[in-house]
């Protein structure tokens, strides 16, 4: 069992409907703001993209997180790298719009005080910009997520959206960060071969099961 989780309260609010056909809808509110928009799996990404986009935009121990595409750096006039930053484009069969996380590309976290900002344009031009703290987005995309597949199912949720779907390390270890809690996240031996590692499963399931 893991060590108590804890929901908490969180000011960004995501909520995902499946349409029933290659629509998502897609509800967020957001530092006053309440934005919708859906994404149509015929165009291209949908949430699921999301979710490997904040995935990418950390690395821990000797794993990058860098299955998911290439992550776009900022460098100072020094060549010095100090932001990662990733990009998801939602397309609903005529206005699109491009999602862009950034965030700080550091070794020691502060927990309390890591920033995401969030960049929404169309066609290059800025709709929103909001700057949120780490943690508070990975929980509204966790619980978010948490949320509909309790309610659709794995496959339910993929047929329902023809064909989105969310990678489940990356999702656990969203949530893992959401909830400070990183035990199901914990490698060890797997036999005498150094190189082959084991998580729980039992704290894997409980993690994703947790409400938020």
């Amino acid at each position: 069992m893991i060590q108590e989780l804890k929901k908490r309260d969180c000011g960004i609010k995501i909520k995902l409907i499946p349409s029933g056909a290659q629509f998502l809808h897609f509800e967020m509110d957001i530092q006053g703001d309440h934005l919708e928009f859906l994404p149509a799996s015929t165009m291209g990404e949908q949430f699921g993209a999301v979710v490997s986009a904040l995935y990418t935009l950390f690395y821990e121990n000797d794993d990058g997180h860098e299955e998911w595409r290439p992550r776009d750096y900022l460098s100072d006039e020094k060549h010095v790298i100090h932001t990662a930053v990733t990009k998801v484009e939602w397309d609903n069969e005529g206005d699109v719009i491009e999602i862009i996380l950034s965030r700080k590309y550091e070794v020691d976290i502060d927990y309390e005080n890591d920033l995401i900002e969030i960049e929404l344009k169309n066609y290059d031009k800025l709709l929103r910009k909001y700057t949120v703290r780490t943690k508070d987005l990975c929980y509204a995309v966790a619980k978010a997520c948490t949320e509909v597949l309790k309610e659709y199912g794995f496959y339910g949720y993929r047929y329902s959206t023809e064909y989105d779907c969310f990678k489940l390390h990356q999702l656990l270890y969203i949530k893992s960060f959401a909830l400070l809690n990183f035990e199901a996240r914990e490698l060890v031996s797997k036999n005498e071969n150094e190189w082959a590692k084991r998580t729980s499963f039992e704290k894997e399931l409980e993690l994703l099961l947790f409400d938020m």
